[in-house]
């Protein structure tokens, strides 16, 4: 009688030990889908916020000069201003929010009065940004996108600062 009863426990245990295994690595796969799941949610609501700030940022840098950047008012949007001077005529860009969307504005400057606040290039889908100029090389940009996320940059000019 004791032969067949361990011989059961011999036959049964293997079998349990396999679904132990397979219920833990079943539970492992169930966690590990549920982080990955939550990590691409939180990248997918930060993308456009996070790319917007990249791109200001290459601008700003590209812009890096005595005096051409500053925060200027583009009919009635906050706007950031990039100046430019190729073959002695001078362009501006201004960067701002409208409708919606961050928007990028290039023209000559004796032309700014003909555009009007539809005329910038939509770059993405923004509720508002907001240039600050903290101090004379010190600036901040803060972004909110159409979710009400919000991410603040600050950017400092390697340049001499604005003429003042």
């Amino acid at each position: 009688m004791k032969t067949q009863g361990r011989s059961r426990i011999n036959d049964i245990f293997p079998i349990l030990l396999f679904l132990v295994f397979t219920l833990s690595a079943l539970g492992i796969v169930l966690m590990s889908v549920q982080i990955y799941q939550r990590i691409l949610a939180r990248s997918e609501r930060s993308y456009d916020i996070e790319t917007a700030a990249q791109y200001l940022t290459e601008k700003f840098r590209s812009h890096d000069e005595n005096g051409s950047i500053e925060i200027q008012s583009f009919k009635g949007h906050n706007a950031l201003l990039l100046t430019d001077t190729v073959k002695d005529e001078v362009y501006v860009t201004y960067i701002y929010t409208c409708n919606g969307y961050l928007r990028e504005l290039y023209t000559a400057e004796a032309s700014l009065d003909q555009c009007t606040e539809d005329s910038g290039t939509k770059i993405l889908e923004m509720h508002d940004f907001i240039p600050r100029k903290l101090s004379d090389k010190l600036f901040e940009l803060e972004f909110i996108d159409n979710k009400g996320e919000k991410l603040k940059t600050c950017l400092s000019l390697r340049s001499g600062g604005s003429q003042s």
